[in-house]
């Protein structure tokens, strides 16, 4: 393949990216300032455009330099955590666990079951990833991750990954204490829906669901969210808790962030949309004892923590 991308060529760029320009790069790199110029040089000829602009106050990224940059940030994280198992594995130690979870998930559990291992003083080493289902799939499947606890539809196969059932869930359409819907025993009609202030955070919902087509079967015309929260699960949660907006979300997992806030979910009229938690590994992960005694204890603690809440 004579027309491949260097590796060490898109890490040098994120490098450019990160400092701001090719001096202080080169000076991190440990190479020569004509040196960088020249791989920049090769990757714009390869990839037949310019990466970056020259200016008075160092460099700027094109759009293309910036996708190619984002590759070489993915792989200085695969070279760092490389060096991080060799390092583990030469002085004896237990390597780094890395444990992705959805942000709803890590807010409602994941943070606080990572402290409890922190606590019991184990001899195990966690990197902590937050990010959408897709994503934490992605990463799963290249390798970035061992384990990631999702939300997910029933039934959801993936070639190369196993999961681990945790508990049950649905989508359910929460409302905030000043809503007047919450004091209904019945849905809520479109109209209604239509005119009410919407909060969105579809990173929450899982893959397959968002908070337009959630809006469309409820029959509802398309609303723009007051605000979108994409990962952002504290600022819902304080937005939703002090309004009277309304937002999709999982509802167990949701049920255990807004208790004693007034947030109540109110019914919909339509079929649920099901969710199934689990935990997810590669299908030729290397369940070492470390690995199997977390998952066996990041799954007996979450499930603890739902069924408290009878979901």
């Amino acid at each position: 393949m004579p027309n491949a991308l260097d590796p060490k060529h898109l890490y040098h760029l994120h490098i450019i990216f990160e400092s701001g320009s090719l001096s202080s790069a080169a000076e991190l790199l440990s190479v020569s300032q004509p040196t960088l110029s020249r791989t920049v040089s090769t990757l714009e000829a390869q990839v037949g455009r310019r990466l970056m602009v020259r200016g008075r106050s160092g460099v700027v990224l094109t759009e293309a330099g910036n996708l190619l940059a984002e590759q070489g940030r993915r792989i200085g994280a695969d070279l760092k955590q490389a060096d991080d198992l060799l390092n583990a594995l030469q002085q004896g130690r237990q390597p780094t666990i890395r444990l992705g979870a959805g942000p709803l998930l890590a807010q409602a559990g994941i943070n606080d079951f990572v402290t409890s291992e922190i606590q019991a003083q184990r001899q195990v080493n966690f990197q902590l990833q937050i990010g959408t289902a897709r994503q934490l799939v992605a990463d799963l499947l290249h390798g970035r991750l061992d384990i990631a606890v999702m939300a997910t539809p029933p039934g959801l196969r993936t070639e190369h990954l196993r999961d681990q059932h945790i508990a049950d869930d649905h989508i359910g359409l929460f409302a905030g204490p000043k809503s007047s819907l919450i004091r209904r025993n019945e849905p809520a009609d479109a109209q209604a829906l239509a005119h009410a202030k919407w909060l969105a955070v579809d990173a929450a919902i899982g893959p397959t669901s968002s908070h337009e087509k959630m809006l469309r079967q409820l029959g509802v015309p398309p609303v723009i969210p007051a605000v979108q929260f994409n990962m952002n699960i504290q600022g819902l949660v304080a937005a939703l808790a002090a309004s009277d907006a309304l937002c999709f979300l999982p509802a167990n997992v949701s049920r255990l962030l807004f208790k004693d806030t007034g947030v109540r979910e109110i019914p919909m009229g339509v079929p649920i949309e099901t969710r199934q938690i689990s935990l997810w590994h590669a299908a030729d992960a290397d369940l070492s004892s470390g690995l199997m005694d977390t998952i066996r204890k990041c799954r007996a603690f979450l499930a603890k923590r739902l069924s408290a809440i009878g979901g």
